[in-house]
């Protein structure tokens, strides 16, 4: 009996074998790791503070939040490396074929739980990478439809569903298609360039007196002019409201830790793999995403108040070139994020659907075109991306964050324990 996924065949092959020539250095994994995380859920924040007040002293308790669920998502993210590693011990040392290869959580849920049941993690993934996908479809026309406004472009051809429509035929459908994605590497640079930028350009544009405050100075920039009003700073007006609306920044910021789906593969692809080495990575990669996630949070809120949207680029101008720029790598960023969570999607799909059957050309590619005209059609009537952010992180991030790690490592200390194979790990 093999613990790998049945369904994983040449579609899950990519060029990344585990050969040894994919080995990731701790900066490496960290930089990758950090890359993960930082998409649709930290630009999303702004809006999760609004949700709790417009007054600058939100930002208090929504760093605590951001911080603390960074914590304890490295946390969770450390028990699936220590997971992968007690699976990989106890079946090198059988006498039986079973492979040591882990590949996703749901051969976890197999090995500790039972393969009755582990479809439920295969559609809890499925479902999280799907509603991730969507956001990122909702996110990609507002990019490019501002980026169509800035160039020029007025009426159908600068609205944001004709922006989903070409975005999606020239670049989503066809990247989603993708079997092997090494060809996307340069897209992680590009997405940390663009992170980095995003950072600077937000920083400078919340500073006192700067282009969108109303106090900067006669005769500076300022792009306050040409936005609508529900767009421009907006604080003291309601102040804080209910700590209820803690709930919804709290979900969303699980949106933007939620990289668990790949942890036992982080954990096999680094370099001279160990418990000790994996928590390092968590520790670095969780802290400089937490860091990021709240400093973004901050200067978003900050310049737009209760104003913010669900995409904090929205509220920036088209005239502004700075914010356009970042719109424009952010894009090409989330593009190659969008087909590596598809390929997550369709793996999961088949989990469910296609365990132990070839996956043949005509599947695949039939697949993708239902899963992606799906999405699309969502896409092109939902406008709000920070709801479909909140919903996701609310009902299924948690879930393989907060829930199936705790749970899956309470299953295997209860076994080992009983069995008393239990270690330090």
């Amino acid at each position: 009996k093999s613990l790998r996924n049945a369904a994983s065949s040449d579609d899950m092959n990519d060029d990344s074998s585990k050969d040894g020539s994919n080995e990731q250095s701790i900066p490496t994994a960290a930089l990758n790791l950090i890359k993960g995380c930082v998409g649709s859920g930290v630009l999303s924040l702004p809006a999760g503070v609004a949700a709790l007040g417009d007054v600058p002293k939100a930002i208090l308790p929504a760093s605590a939040i951001v911080l603390t669920l960074g914590a304890i998502s490295a946390y969770t993210f450390h028990l699936l490396g220590r997971l992968t590693y007690v699976t990989i011990d106890e079946n090198g040392k059988k006498e039986s074929k079973q492979t040591s290869t882990i590949n996703s959580i749901g051969d976890l849920w197999e090995y500790e739980v039972g393969k009755s049941s582990s479809w439920l993690v295969s559609a809890s993934i499925f479902l999280t990478c799907f509603m991730t996908c969507l956001a990122y479809s909702i996110i990609l026309g507002d990019t490019f439809s501002s980026l169509a406004e800035t160039a020029g472009l007025t009426g159908l051809m600068s609205s944001r569903r004709t922006s989903i429509l070409l975005i999606t035929l020239t670049a989503v459908y066809p990247l989603s298609c993708l079997k092997s994605l090494a060809a996307l590497a340069p897209v992680s640079l590009m997405g940390n360039i663009g992170i980095l930028m995003t950072c600077i350009v937000m920083t400078i544009r919340a500073l006192p007196g700067g282009a969108y405050s109303p106090t900067a100075a006669i005769g500076a920039t300022n792009f306050l002019r040409s936005l609508p009003a529900e767009l421009q700073p907006s604080f003291g007006v309601t102040g804080f409201r209910s700590p209820r609306s803690l709930l919804i920044l709290s979900s969303m910021t699980a949106c933007a830790y939620l990289v668990h789906m790949v942890g036992p593969e982080f954990y096999q692809t680094m370099k001279d793999p160990s418990v000790v080495r994996f928590g390092i990575l968590s520790a670095v990669g969780f802290g400089g995403t937490a860091l990021i996630s709240a400093f973004m949070m901050c200067v978003g809120f900050l310049t737009f108040g209760g104003a913010c949207k669900g995409m904090i680029l929205n509220n920036y101008s088209t005239l502004d070139k700075g914010a356009t720029l970042c719109r424009l790598l952010m894009g090409i960023s989330l593009l190659g994020s969008y087909a590596f969570l598809s390929k997550g999607m369709r793996s999961a799909f088949y989990e469910i659907f296609y365990k132990g059957k070839e996956i043949t050309d005509k599947i695949h590619y039939r697949t993708m075109q239902i899963l992606i005209g799906i999405l699309t059609t969502l896409a092109l009537f939902l406008g709000d991306a920070g709801f479909v952010v909140s919903v996701t992180g609310a009902v299924l991030g948690s879930s393989l964050i907060y829930i199936i790690p705790p749970y899956l490592f309470l299953k295997s200390t209860k076994r080992r324990t009983t069995d008393g194979s239990l270690t330090t790990t």
